[in-house]
Order: structure tokens, then sequence, then C-alpha cells
């Protein structure tokens, strides 16, 4: 039993929501102060949606919100990326004042005050669920919330260069669970929640009946959506809570689809991605069914509610509050429109974009400055800057003003929060550059420098569809006009090492320290090619220098627990695998290699006891469903084991070792004819360790019964023939 399950961790070794401890309540008895709901929807053009009139949309629960509420048709957000978005949809601050400028590699700061926390301070209850991994925790929009769902690890492996995410029903589906727990109170405080929906985002995966009813992939993701809007909206109804709740829907940015060369979104801050979807509805509030043409600013929302729910602090905030101009009691007032891309600096050593749009003119402060009239020229393709220098200058000034007053607000931004998912993850694979590469840019204008992205992205989809040796022309290409840029370098080398050129990797990654010696990831890259090199003690070396670049880095902390175990040292593997347990409560690869030290000194109780931890992380986990097993069947629960060892064969019907694994324990049980056919399916399924049969204590049963050498001889055959190959 031991040997095998020894054999079995080299062969594998090498190949809702935490409910709000309830609600917290701030009075004794219900109150009748309104709920608030934000919905965010990652990636979301307004004019692709039906209430903003698209014909061919599927979004009839953001409509019916839209027909119910009030719908804005100027609203703009921040900044076309994520996490900076976010943060001033949840602070009123604009990304200079609140710190956070990019996805990755910034944090919150303790000092910025978020609508959470002005809501919790007011007796609210606080929950947020969140779809992506870059709104993890670790960005620190948790302030002010009882509850922040980002658990995203059951979702599985992300496609290549893209982000962990969870599909909006089983993000609905949480926030569902939530209200009804909440629902269910006998004393029940109002209550705040933020939901966010990742699915409009690139990759467009189309998880929706009747895809082909709608144009493109990227509305049948819109459409997924709003499905997770509709569930949402639904449970409030069921609680008769929905019309005391205000509901606000909006998007953290949208999508260019192809509009000036941008695939994507992040680069310019053309409408195509700074334009966004925004409607409110509360009936106690607002009227339904209006439509408001006025300006808006994502920074307005919060001094919005502010006012709504009567609570102070509307004034520490750069937005104003709407309400009255919302609900027709004012005319709307002229705002300046703030928005920026620091993702073309930081990202590609590019120049950043800041603009300003003001009375139907968008400023854009660029290298090459450019001006555009919303009104005639919507899609901004006519560059008026030489024309109009009075513009210029005018809207240049209300930029100025927007940025003085963030500088004068501005809090001290949270230590960067590297770790094994963000910062270097971004680097190595190319989506952020390292201060050497933005200096061999020279602060390109991103209109010139927009060719050479689209082709790293080229390069980038090229892989994902596992076309390597494809993806190689075009990284090669870049670095004939960039040589130091480490992104494509960095790519490069990862097309090498999965096409199996470990020193055709190991080259291109030492030249990539050479232009920047501190990526701990590229030096957990090479700790990895030097374990497939059998070249232990490199790969120690490199993996300790990753630690000392990022102290933080987890996956850094288990590779070296692993070389450990391998040696035989026993308690400084564990000492590895209890720091990265402590940086990373959730981190899966971590259970699971704890889990096999203890599974190696025989204690499997406590070996279980991880697995199990893996397997509620990460339920498809073959390697820890096959050890989860095996402690069972140690333990002496056999029926535990048997269904684990059936998980795993479902899983992996093609393996050998789970079949193994049920003959054994019918071998146990004294059902031998049952072991029997179950051992000579493992045979034709690829059990070639003749050894194995021959030496485990679990088939002493069988050994004297009939068929059982024929099992052995159809072994010994097949292990004679691998040989001869």
């Amino acid at each position: 039993m031991r040997g095998r399950a020894v054999l079995y961790l080299r062969i594998l070794a090498m190949g809702a929501c935490a409910l709000p401890g309830g609600c917290r309540q701030a009075s004794e008895e219900k109150t009748e102060r309104i709920n608030v709901v934000i919905i965010t929807i990652d990636t979301l053009r307004a004019d692709r949606l039906g209430c903003y009139g698209f014909g061919l949309a599927r979004t009839p629960q953001i409509d019916a919100l839209a027909e119910q509420g009030v719908r804005c048709t100027n609203a703009i957000t921040t900044a076309p990326i994520t996490l900076p978005a976010h943060a001033s949809i949840l602070t009123g601050l604009y990304p200079p004042a609140h710190g956070v400028r990019d996805n990755g590699a910034y944090a919150l700061g303790d000092d910025v005050v978020t609508l959470a926390e002005r809501l919790k301070d007011a007796g609210y209850a606080t929950q947020a669920f969140v779809s992506a991994l870059v709104l993890n925790r670790r960005y620190n929009l948790t302030q002010g919330f009882d509850g922040y769902d980002d658990d995203l690890w059951a979702e599985g492996a992300a496609p290549m260069f893209m982000i962990r995410d969870r599909p909006a029903h089983k993000t609905a589906a949480r926030a569902v669970t939530w209200l009804e727990h909440w629902g269910q109170a006998t004393q029940r405080s109002p209550f705040f929640m933020w939901i966010h929906f990742f699915d409009p985002h690139h990759p467009y995966e189309a998880r929706v009946p009747n895809r082909y009813l709608l144009p493109t992939s990227y509305d049948a993701e819109i459409a997924a959506a709003d499905q997770g809007v509709g569930m949402v909206i639904d449970a409030l109804k069921r609680l008769g809570t929905l019309d005391e709740t205000l509901v606000i829907m909006t998007a953290d940015h949208g999508e260019s689809l192809g509009e000036h060369k941008e695939k994507t979104h992040g680069i310019f801050i053309y409408d195509a991605t700074v334009l966004v979807p925004l409607i409110l509805r509360c009936p106690s509030l607002l009227p339904q069914g209006k439509v408001y043409e006025g300006p808006v600013r994502v920074v307005d929302i919060v001094p919005t509610i502010l006012a709504a729910l009567d609570l102070p602090g509307k004034e520490q905030t750069q937005g104003v509050d709407l309400l009255p101009a919302l609900a027709g009691k004012v005319e709307p007032p002229e705002l300046p429109q703030y928005c920026e891309s620091l993702l073309c600096e930081v990202g590609f050593g590019m120049a950043p974009l800041y603009g300003v749009r003001l009375a139907g003119h968008k400023w854009i402060r660029a290298p090459k400055p450019e001006v555009y009239n919303l009104r005639d020229d919507p899609k901004e393709l006519h560059n008026i800057y030489e024309d109009q220098p009075e513009i210029s200058r005018r809207l240049d000034g209300e930029l100025e003003a927007i940025l003085s007053d963030s500088r004068g607000r501005a809090t001290a931004v949270k230590e960067n929060p590297m770790d094994r998912e963000t910062l270097e993850m971004l680097y190595s694979l190319g989506y952020l550059a390292p201060r050497q590469e933005r200096e061999s840019m020279g602060g390109m204008d991103p209109k010139d420098g927009i060719e050479l992205h689209t082709k790293l992205e080229e390069a980038r989809h090229r892989a994902r569809r596992g076309d390597w040796s494809g993806s190689e022309p075009l990284l090669r290409e870049i670095l004939e006009v960039t040589p130091r840029n480490i992104s494509a370098r960095n790519v490069l080398a990862l097309a090498s090492l999965r096409q199996g050129k470990l020193d055709q990797a190991e080259r291109e990654y030492l030249a990539s320290l050479e232009i920047d010696p501190r990526q701990h990831r590229i030096e957990s890259m090479l700790g990895f090619i030097h374990l497939r090199k059998g070249n232990a003690d490199e790969a120690q070396r490199r993996y300790r220098r990753a630690l000392e670049l990022a102290p933080r880095f987890v996956e850094a902390m288990v590779h070296l627990g692993f070389l450990e175990m391998q040696r035989g040292n026993q308690e400084e593997a564990e000492q590895w695998y209890q720091k990265a347990l402590v940086e990373d409560p959730h981190f899966p690869r971590a259970h699971h290699r704890y889990a096999d030290l203890y599974f190696l000194r025989g204690e499997y109780s406590k070996a279980l006891s991880y697995y199990k931890k893996a397997l509620e992380i990460l339920p498809n986990h073959f390697d820890a469903l096959v050890q989860a097993g095996l402690c069972g069947q140690r333990t002496g629960d056999h029926k535990a084991a048997a269904d684990y060892f059936r998980r795993a064969e479902r899983l992996r019907p093609d393996s050998w070792i789970p079949t193994y694994d049920l003959a054994c324990l019918d071998a146990l049980a004294g059902n031998h004819q049952a072991a029997l056919s179950l051992l000579d399916l493992a045979a034709e399924k690829g059990l070639h360790d003749l050894r194995l049969l021959q030496t485990d204590e679990d088939l002493v049963s069988l050994r004297d019964l009939r068929g059982y050498q024929d099992i052995v001889a159809k072994v010994r055959a097949a292990a004679t023939n691998r040989a001869d190959d």
C-alpha cells in the first residue's frame, strides 16, 4: 500500500459566499431606509444594449431597468481599465486622487474612504461579489464590506494570457443566496450590495443558449450578463424589496471592437471605451422611463447615493450630487468629464493619455494632441486640433484643474500587492512593461505604437490556440524593432518552453533578465526549466532568488517545499508549505503538497484533511482525488475511498490509476471476480508496472485465482513491447 502510494505521488508529481455573519444589525427594528445595489458589468459598451438603441441586443432585464428608471446617455468612466474604474465608482475620486492607475500593480490606499465604509458606518450590511481575479481582495477594494466574495479557484484555470473569472449566473446565484439569507432574518438592517459581472470581457465565450441568434460572441456575453442582472432583480422582487432599493447598473469601461485599430480596450480613451451605460432605478426617488442627456461621471455615483440616503460625505468626493437633475427638478449641470489611460505607459512604455470632455468637445493630451467635435464627429475620426487652438487651450485648462485638484486630494497608495498572480505574471506574459522597456519606447504616442501592440496581441492569440510556432515570427519582428521589449521576449521564451525547446527558452529568459534582473516570475520560470532538466540545485537557487525579489511569492514557496520533500527534508518542506498557506490560505497547490507530505509520513487522516481542502477549492483535481481515496482506504473508510476513486475515474476515464485502486478495494472486500475484471481493465488502460502487481499486498487474495496470471502475462507483454519501442 505504501509503495503504491509513493509510486502515485511520483507519477502525479511529474505529470456560496460567506453569509453576512448575519446581516449586521444596526437597530432592533426593521429600518425604513432604502437599500442600495450597484451592478457593474465589465467591458460593456452602451451602444450594444437594446435600451441604448441596439436592435439586435438580447438585454431584456437591463432594458426593463431603463424603462422603470433613469437612463443616462452621456456617462463617462475615468479609465478604460477595470481596477482604476471600479476604484472611482466606489470612492467618487479620480485615479490621480485615489492612486489606482492600472490593473495588478496598484492597490487602494487604506486612507481612501469607500462608499461601503460610509454605509457600514451608517448601519448598513455590506456585501460584494466580484467575478474576476483583477478585483481580488489584495487590491483593497474590500474596505467597508462585511463580506467580499472573490473566491474564484473553483472556476478552473483561465485561458492563456487571460485572468481567472466566474460567469455571471454563478456570481448572481451567490448574490441571490445572500439576499435570501437577509430576507429570512427577523431583524434586518438595510443593505448595500456591489455585484460585478465579467462576461463581456475578452475572450468572448458566448455562454448563452441560442448563441446563433446574436450577431457576435461579444453580444452573447452581454446577454449572459443580462441574465445575471435578471436573477438579482427577481430575487429583490421575491423579497418584496425591489421598490425599496436604489439599483444602479453601469460598466467600468467599454470595448473598442476594432475602432482606431484597437481590438479590445486599455490603450486609447476614445468614447468606444470610456462612454458607459448608466441606469438608476428607485421609484421613491426617480421618475420612470426618463432619459437624462446631461454629462455624468462615474465619480458622481457616490455623492448621488449619499444624497439619496441623506448621509454626509459627498463633499469629500470629486463628483457632484446629480439626484435633483436626474429627478428633473433642476437643469443638468455642465460638468467636465475626465478620463485617462496609463496602461499605454505602464504596460507598453508609450506615452500616457489624459482627456477631458466638455460642452460637446473632447481634448486628449498626447505627444500628438487631439481635439474632437463630438456632436459632428461622434466616432472621433477627424482631429481638429490644428484648426481649433482656442478649444484646446480651454479644455487643457479644465484638465489641469482636475489634475491639480486630484494632487491635492491624493492619499498614500497601498504597498504594491505583488504576489504569485499579479505584477510579475503581467510582466512575463507581456501585459506590463518594466522600466527599461518603457524607456526603450521613448514615450511613443499610442497612435504610433498601436501596430506593435496589435502584433503582440496577435502573437498571444496564436499562442492561446496552441500555435506556438506561429507566434514566434511575430515576436521576433517586434524584437527587431524594439530589441529591449521584455514583453515580447518573455512570450517568446514561453513559446519555446511550450515546444519543448528548454535551452532556447532558458536563453530568452536570461536575455530578459539582462534587461531587467528584478523579475521574480522569470526567476521562477528558470527554476521550472532546471527542474525539467533534473538540476535540483540550480532550480532551488532560482526559486530562492525569486523570493528575494518578491517575499510574498507563494508559488516559489511551494516549489521549494517540493524540492525539500524530494530530498527527504520533511521538516524544511513543512515550513515552506506553512509559509505559503499563511500568505494565501486558498492556494490549492499548497494544500495539495502539504497533504502529500503527511501522506509520506503515514499520517493519513491529516493528509486527507488537506486533500479535502484542496478539493474544496478545485473539486476536479485528479491527483488530489486519487490521494484522498488512498487516505480513505488506509484509514478503513472504504466507502469514501471508492467515492473518491470513482470521481477520479469519471474525470480521467483513460487513466489506469483509479481503476486499479477500485480493483484493490474489491480484492480487500473479497469481491474477487469484480477485482479481476477491474485489474484487466486497468491493464488495457496502460498499467505496465509488473512489480506493482507482484508486490502490492492489497492483491494477495487474488494471486492464486484463475485469471490473475493471465493479467500478469498481459502486463508483462505490454511492458516488454514498451521497452522495445
